[in-house]
């Protein structure tokens, strides 16, 4: 089955996948404490709050937290909270108070039957500029604005119809990595292997199919050079890179009040720079999609800016320039992440890396490349990605919500928790994929087997969210990672650089980068070699 059919539609409601990440990180101890909470009505009379883990003993009680119990990777220091203390946890960030959850029926209570209510983002002061003032699809509040850019990027960018239009864009960015390795290295054989710097190459390709789909635009690789990069590309990847690296930094301001009024480290000036950047870049494809525009051209639009500037034609207000470039800006994908996690698990897993290969040479041969139209008939490739998304999820931790209201949510063993207005819900998913209550006594482990003939029904697995925040790109992401693990398995040996296994170890930051880049050995497969040679003449022929 694929990823929208059950089991895996079931398992995969609950990340938010927005940006599928935490907007926030470390500061310093908390000077908050969790409001008294008024029942909302009789029937929660014996709701009580959640337990909190112990605070800072060195803090006065009144104005404890709990940051001091945390080290880096976030994720990881809640899963161990969350094990000592209880799947369902108080706690408190500065002056916020935040309810975190390892536990999957609570993680569905608050995102279905409190859908309305846990529906907001919490509004983080670092990042206001980074998202234009609250306004993108992944920061904005429950509301209006929300609402029209949510049914632009479900009908007009992300669906079925628009998915099936861009498949030539990923049909042809895809071959041009495998390209662009074999290009790099022609000649190379196990005994002299080339090395592929794959967090590079995943970034590239997933760059320029997003930059393709919104504008038209290819950044890396024209013209046949691998090392060509235009000085366009150069600003776009430092571009992206920055907004990365700035929503995975520290940002105390979020958390203790007073220091919004303190820029510190210059973080506050970067990012209005940074938000000027991008916004300069949207609003210059919108111009130059404006300026170049005819008749027969509107017709024929191939791109998101295109699509969308057809219809500000006759509904100027719906798509504004200003809700134009919002989706632009929430078009940074995170795939590559996920292909680079794919890559290292193969890698240190040679014999799954063997049976999918084998499957794809069944199925496919080795007369040509593998296309996206293969990926339903290549279960254990599905395989795969869903056991790398359940150890390696690109958000460990679900993007921030925040209760509108108050209410109360149940748990283990009966009784309920209150939980009052204001307070944000963190859906720790890092956990839940690796809980042995659901994974078996080795959850830990790298197994493709545990999804194969539907065992993994009723287990819970949660890559890309529910209810109303659910991650509207998530048809893309499966596409893109599927073939892109496809290609480089199909078309390549590939060996690790040592004898040690690839680092696992798992980075900061709003991905969860691996710590350590993947590179690996490569080298082309002799009988791919002709397939390859047609992508590069049929490459250069049509693009």
């Amino acid at each position: 089955s694929d990823f929208t059919s059950p089991p895996f539609h079931k398992l995969g409601r609950l990340i938010n996948g927005e940006h599928n990440a935490l907007l926030l990180a470390i500061p310093l101890d908390g000077i908050g404490s969790f409001p008294p909470h008024p029942p909302p009505d009789p029937q929660e009379q014996e709701a009580a709050a959640p337990p909190p883990p112990p605070a800072e003993p060195a803090v006065p009680p009144r104005h404890r937290g709990h940051l001091h119990l945390f080290k880096k990777p976030l994720h990881r220091a809640l899963s161990g909270l969350a094990a000592t203390h209880g799947p369902v946890l108080l706690l408190h960030f500065g002056s916020r108070a935040v309810l975190h959850v390892t536990d999957p029926a609570v993680a569905e209570e608050c995102l279905t039957d409190h859908d309305v209510t846990f529906a907001n983002r919490p509004r983080l002061p670092s990042s206001c500029h980074l998202s234009n003032g609250y306004t993108t699809l992944g920061s904005s509040s429950y509301g209006p604005n929300w609402r029209n850019l949510r049914r632009i990027a479900t009908v007009e960018v992300f669906s079925a119809h628009r998915l099936l239009r861009s498949a030539d864009v990923r049909g042809g960015e895809v071959p041009h990595m495998a390209r662009w390795l074999y290009l790099a290295a022609p000649a190379a054989g196990p005994s002299e292997p080339a090395r592929a710097d794959v967090k590079a190459r995943a970034f590239e390709l997933v760059l320029n199919v997003v930059a393709r789909m919104v504008a038209g635009k290819q950044y890396y690789g024209g013209e046949g050079d691998a090392e060509a990069e235009t000085e366009e590309a150069a600003r776009f990847r430092e571009m992206v890179r920055e907004y990365f690296a700035m929503h995975g930094a520290s940002n105390l301001q979020d958390f203790v009040l007073l220091l919004g009024l303190v820029d510190i480290g210059g973080a506050k000036r970067r990012a209005v720079k940074l938000s000027r950047e991008r916004n300069t870049w949207a609003q210059r494809l919108i111009d130059e999609h404006r300026a170049t525009a005819t008749a027969a051209a509107a017709t024929e639009a191939r791109t998101m800016v295109g699509d969308l500037l057809k219809m500000q034609a006759s509904e100027p207000e719906a798509y504004s320039d200003k809700v134009i470039t919002a989706l632009c800006l929430t078009g940074t994908d995170t795939s590559s992440s996920t292909i680079e996690w794919g890559m290292a698990l193969l890698l240190n897993h040679p014999a799954a890396m063997a049976k999918a290969r084998a499957e794809i040479d069944r199925f496919v041969g080795t007369g040509r490349v593998v296309e996206e139209a293969d990926l339903p008939n290549l279960p254990y490739l599905q395989c795969i990605i869903r056991e790398n998304l359940r150890l390696y999820p690109v958000g460990p931790l679900l993007a921030p919500h925040e209760s509108s209201a108050d209410c109360s949510v149940s748990v283990a063993g009966g009784g309920r928790y209150a939980v009052p207005a204001g307070t944000m819900l963190l859906v720790n998913v890092h956990a839940m994929h690796r809980d042995a209550r659901f994974w078996g006594p080795d959850p830990e482990s790298f197994s493709p087997e545990r999804f194969e003939g539907g065992r993994s029904e009723g287990k819970w697995m949660l890559p890309f969210g529910m209810g109303r925040r659910r991650c509207p790109g998530e048809g893309l992401a499966v596409k893109v990672v599927g073939l892109a693990l496809a290609t480089l398995v199909q078309c390549f040996e590939w060996r690790r650089v040592g004898d040690e296994e690839v680092d696992m170890t798992e980075g900061s930051g709003l991905t969860m980068p691996k710590a350590v880049p993947l590179e690996a050995l490569y080298w082309p497969r002799p009988e791919m070699v002709p397939a390859l040679s047609g992508i590069f003449f049929i490459y250069n022929f049509f693009y």
